[in-house]
């Protein structure tokens, strides 16, 4: 039985007018400049062939000096050294599926201990096999499952580069005890591909040739089809480039039936990954502030585009004097290399394919694209790249905004949950509440249109995106809470200062140290400062009132009858929103500023001396309870009337409900405002400290 490969159909790529149509690999390397792109509903499938088609390039044409690569990319098509490389001796017989010899990609006559026989849907990890999480698919072992040779082809490549770790590997005839399995080269990030406008394009603006010319040398460096020795699965070191391209992560040998049907395979652990390979070349690699790199990913918590400035930019280190690092990936560091007016010409994209998984399990796969304008990406650190350096000002503003709504939340939780609440419970009530799913999905689309608008005018471009960025902010701020907007008080506080917050950061004000006050206080106060409004005063209102500090029912109930609507259901919180609308109907004369003064401070105002008397009063107030609490507070208002002094009745009203509390937070924060030296007598206090 044979299927070779290079004659075969079996590539799926979509041509310039849409079209799907499969092709052998000669055929596609023929007809790439007709077409679009590779295509396939499985994303690791199209990152797999576009590696295959790389390496066999590498392979075509050894190391390409920029004119010689500038000569190619202008005849828009691929010259005669490709086909005549896979129609070559070194070729002939090795891309064929079931060859008994030398199986493309496979061991030959390997063979498991104990003939184990492993589902053919172990190939790819969508495949649920064995204990693997079904997570892709529900496709169970004891159920008929097969691949077609073109199909298996297919996945023979996903197997290569993306196997997940994990697992006993078993043991061969050939080697013995193999070692556990491993992660496969392309696990871990994202494979970045520059896409021009065209198959041809795509695969040339990703061919960079590395400095390093022995990674080429056709005596040493082979690909996977041109080794003839089997290797066992131990540590040795790279050969080449094409050899790492084409890396056996896995020994399998597919056993295809009469029909060509394959259902199952041997299958083990084959060459670690080796360790010259620092980076991998189609990954895009980022620092962190220690200086230590890791590769660019896609998740479900983190969109590419985030990562931008890793794609685009040199990496720089925190550390002044050293030089950055070209992490960038390497089609990204050929564009940046050329200079070639046939790529500035180009309206390119920049596609992005990874693996999400969490210890050797698979979560997800991804396929993304980002426009790539080409005055973004950094050429050379001797020019000043504004557009580059606006992209990513932008960017930050961004990861900016983003921790601002969370800490946002967090002043929402720390007021929805009960007093005593630590830190940890705060930081896990905000992870419940998950801000983040109601931002960064919804910048997508808008971080495309700033990319390009970048091209047009810089400053207009980034200041529209602060807009929407603030936009988003807000209104995903609205999202997440908007199950708690019909709440009790602890809720309605919580929302009140969480969008002051909010608003705050966004728009650089200083913290709202004073903005603290319940959404019912405030309701509240707000309609006395109506019914009191010189305008239009409402004095019966204001009357009836006043008349309810007698603690007569009958009093009483007459300014229920005004207030009903705005109380809280609290019965205790309730009785001091009414007393405190009474000692305003007796003085009117409230503290309205954006800042708040405790009644301590406006005391302080009252007996600048402090002398004896006026100490003594005070201090009986700080003992006071109940009832006692009350009249004493009747008395001092009459005090401050007739001095004319004004009073914070919302501040009043808040810390009035904490009054009782075992650690006297509220006396404390009073004492302190009252007895403050004279030199502190405009500043005002921190009641958001003192209550929460």
């Amino acid at each position: 039985m044979k299927y070779d490969l290079l004659t075969e159909s079996w590539i799926p790529a979509q041509d310039l007018q849409g079209v799907t149509n499969e092709y052998s690999i000669l055929s596609l390397f023929e007809a790439a400049p007709k077409l679009k792109r590779i295509v396939h509903e499985k994303p690791l499938v199209v990152a797999s062939i576009q590696r295959l088609l790389l390496a066999i390039l590498y392979r075509s044409y050894g190391y390409l000096e920029p004119d010689e690569w500038d000569e190619i990319f202008r005849m828009g098509e691929f010259d005669k050294k490709v086909v005549h490389y896979l129609t070559s001796s070194e070729c002939e017989g090795r891309f064929d599926l079931f060859s008994k010899t030398y199986p493309f990609f496979q061991t030959a006559n390997f063979t498991k201990e104990n003939g184990n026989l492993t589902p053919v849907k172990k190939l790819s990890p969508d495949f649920a096999c064995g204990n693997n999480k079904t997570l892709f698919n529900h496709i169970a072992d004891h159920h008929e499952f097969s691949l077609t040779p073109e199909e298996a082809a297919l996945q023979l490549l996903v197997c290569q580069y993306y196997s997940l770790c994990g697992g006993n590997s078993g043991s061969s005839i050939q080697f013995g005890k193999h070692p556990n399995l491993a992660n496969a080269p392309l696990v871990g990030g994202a494979v970045v591909m520059v896409e021009g406008e065209n198959l041809f394009q795509s695969l040339m603006l990703n061919l960079h040739m590395p400095k390093n010319e022995v990674w080429l040398d056709h005596t040493t460096d082979l690909p996977i089809w041109e080794q003839n020795e089997i290797e066992p699965p131990t540590t040795r070191a790279l050969r080449g480039l094409t050899d790492y391209l084409t890396w056996r992560a896995r020994h399998v040998r597919l056993l295809p039936d009469n029909n060509g049907q394959i259902r199952k395979m041997y299958y083990a652990q084959g060459l670690p990954i080796p360790k010259e390979i620092e980076q991998e070349p189609y990954f895009a690699y980022q620092l962190n502030k220690q200086g230590i790199k890791s590769p660019v990913t896609i998740s479900f918590e983190r969109a590419c585009w985030r990562d931008t400035a890793s794609l685009l930019q040199y990496s720089r280190t925190i550390k002044t004097g050293i030089e950055p690092f070209d992490l960038r990936p390497a089609g990204v560091q050929l564009i940046a290399a050329e200079d070639n007016e046939l790529i500035d010409s180009l309206r390119l994209n920049c596609q992005l394919i990874g693996l999400e998984n969490n210890k050797g399990n698979p979560l997800a796969w991804f396929e993304e694209r980002l426009p790539l304008p080409i005055n973004l990406i950094e050429r050379d650190l001797a020019n000043n790249n504004k557009s580059s350096e606006i992209l990513l000002e932008s960017l930050e503003i961004t990861e900016r905004t983003h921790n601002q709504l969370l800490s946002a939340i967090r002043v929402f939780a720390s007021n929805l949950l009960p007093d005593g609440a630590t830190t940890k419970d705060i930081t896990t009530k905000v992870k419940s509440i998950n801000p983040s799913r109601f931002y960064w999905p919804k910048l997508n689309e808008s971080f495309e249109q700033f990319i390009w608008a970048l091209d047009n005018n810089i400053k207009e471009a980034k200041s529209s995106w602060c807009k929407v960025c603030r936009e988003t902010a807000y209104t995903a701020f609205e999202e997440a809470t908007r199950s708690w907007s019909y709440g009790g008080i602890r809720a309605h506080r919580g929302l009140s200062l969480g969008k002051q917050y909010l608003e705050a950061m966004l728009h650089k004000k200083p913290k709202p140290r004073n903005g603290y006050w319940s959404q019912d206080t405030q309701e509240i106060i707000a309609q006395l400062f109506r019914w009191a409004s010189p305008e239009h005063p409402r004095r019966a209102i204001l009357a009836a009132l006043k008349k309810s500090l007698d603690q007569q029912k009958k009093t009483q109930l007459v300014a229920i009858s005004y207030l009903g609507p705005l109380l809280a259901r609290d019965e205790k919180r309730s009785e001091i929103q009414t007393f405190v609308s009474g000692l305003f109907a007796s003085h009117t004369k409230s503290f309205q500023e954006s800042q708040h003064t405790s009644f301590g401070g406006s005391w302080r105002l009252a007996d600048e001396g402090q002398r004896p008397g006026m100490s003594f009063r005070f201090e009986c107030l700080l003992e006071a309870k109940g009832e006692q609490l009350r009249q004493t507070l009747r008395q001092m208002v009459q005090i401050l009337k007739s001095k004319d002094i004004a009073i914070d009745y919302r501040t009043l009203m808040e810390d009035l409900y904490h009054w009782d509390s075992d650690d006297k937070r509220i006396q404390l924060k009073w004492a302190r405002d009252y007895w403050a030296k004279p030199t502190q007598s405009d500043e005002s206090t921190d009641s958001a400290d003192a209550t929460n």
